[in-house]
């Protein structure tokens, strides 16, 4: 009896798929991809068929990818430092300038085409091999759902559509279809990384408003390249440079902050946090007012990590940093120091009131339910907290106050743990229950 034998590279395309990261995620998150794709893929099949397709469409379609292919090389090493500073939501692209021109000038057909160029030429400069394929082949079909539903707001003026929109009425139509865009592809990326990280919250989607406010603007240059595209092509060299320059600048402004911010917490570095302590010193000292810092350490941590893996560990540190943040005043400044601690600084603060917060925020962290994924449930976290007060006897600077509540946090470590424990020279101990 003879044995089928199943060609190597049959056998690696096998195990390839079967072993596809795509498969591991959560069952909902899994299904609304696979849907949302299919979807995409039946909206491009209708306009494809039904809509005529001219020569000079194509022509337009290939000026459009050339000043997309132009975007991507002069911005595309200044972008792979994006890559490590993105926060929890949706990532905005700067190149969506010319998907906007595409759907508006372009048969919907076409304008597919394009989003297909943009991804593709992004992934092969920018992020191959930094972000799960899978993850930006949804992001496509994602933006080709969104770029069909602004062909359809556009097409209720069929005589202005595909074209530029130079008539008031086209022009307004043309900027609901921007906005309809933004709205189905923001909704839609956003309910898969809802579904796919249960701990993201709604509100993290749109912690990033300047991104949300600078697309608003894109929008804009999206129409006008649409009639430059249609009408006065050449001078489509400025506008990729253009775009391509303030690409480049806002990407750099963006460093700067995130030179200064923790990426995983969102939190202040501990380099700026200190440099931000430094200065508060020094006004409460030139100013005789009072200045308190509370040193927290999330218990146990490595346990989690152990337990149930970095990625889970790193969003309890999300949840524990957003716990930090409500509980704190206004005016007080929190930083993650470094691992599993976190550095709060209180200006005008008298030891009472110290307690008073170190407490609530102990309380906040051990009342956390954080859901890394549908299967995972984290709880009963604990956090110890040392504080120092100063003026204060012995305290010269802010590397004494910083000392003086590690100091207390030491022994609050050493006493049990899940409990805030003040400076001795600064107050008598005070225990959490």
């Amino acid at each position: 009896m003879g044995v089928n034998v199943v060609p190597s590279w049959a056998g690696r395309i096998h195990g390839w798929i079967t072993n596809w990261e795509f498969w591991s995620l959560p069952r909902g998150a899994l299904g609304y991809a696979l849907a949302v794709e299919a979807f995409a893929i039946a909206a491009v099949a209708v306009p494809a068929r039904f809509q005529p397709v001219g020569v000079h469409d194509w022509i337009r379609l290939a000026i459009l990818s050339g000043c997309v292919v132009a975007h991507i090389e002069l911005t595309w090493r200044v972008d792979l430092l994006r890559v490590t500073h993105r926060g929890p939501g949706p990532l905005f692209h700067y190149d969506s300038v010319w998907c906007i021109a595409a759907v508006v000038a372009l048969p919907a057909a076409l304008a597919d085409v394009l989003v297909l160029v943009v991804f593709t030429w992004s992934w092969v400069r920018v992020w191959r091999g930094r972000r799960p394929l899978y993850r930006w082949v949804f992001t496509c079909f994602a933006v080709i759902v969104a770029t069909q539903a602004a062909a359809a707001v556009l097409a209720f003026d069929p005589h202005a559509y595909p074209g530029a929109p130079v008539a008031p009425a086209a022009l307004g139509l043309a900027v609901i279809a921007a906005a309809v865009r933004w709205l189905v592809n923001f909704g839609l990326v956003s309910g898969a990384i809802m579904l796919s990280t249960p701990s993201v919250r709604a509100g993290q989607l749109l912690s990033n408003i300047g991104d949300r406010v600078l697309e608003i603007g894109l929008f804009g240059f999206g129409v006008i390249t649409a009639i430059l595209v249609t009408y006065y092509p050449i001078l489509l060299i400025g506008m990729v440079l253009g775009v391509a320059t303030t690409h480049r600048v806002l990407l750099v402004a963006d460093f700067r902050s995130a030179a200064r911010t923790d990426v995983k917490t969102g939190l202040n570095n501990a380099g700026r946090w200190q440099q931000m302590a430094t200065d508060a010193y020094q006004r409460a000292a030139a100013t005789g007012d009072r200045l308190g810092v509370l040193m927290l350490d999330l218990d146990y941590f490595k346990r989690v990590n152990d337990t149930y893996g970095h990625v889970a560990g790193d969003c309890v540190l999300r949840a524990v940093a957003e716990a930090v943040t409500s509980e704190i005043r206004t005016d007080d400044t929190a930083g993650r120091w470094g691992g599993e601690e976190f550095a709060v600084l209180l200006p005008g603060v008298d030891p009472a009131d110290m307690v008073v917060i170190a407490e609530r925020i102990r309380r906040r962290v051990h009342a956390l339910i954080v859901q890394p994924d549908r299967a995972t449930t984290i709880a009963d976290l604990t956090i110890s907290i040392g504080a120092a007060h100063a003026p204060d006897p012995g305290i010269a600077g802010v590397d004494d106050l910083v000392r003086a509540a590690d100091a207390a946090l030491y022994a609050a470590k050493t006493n049990g743990r899940n409990q805030v424990r003040l400076n001795p020279a600064t107050s008598p101990d005070h225990a959490g229950s």
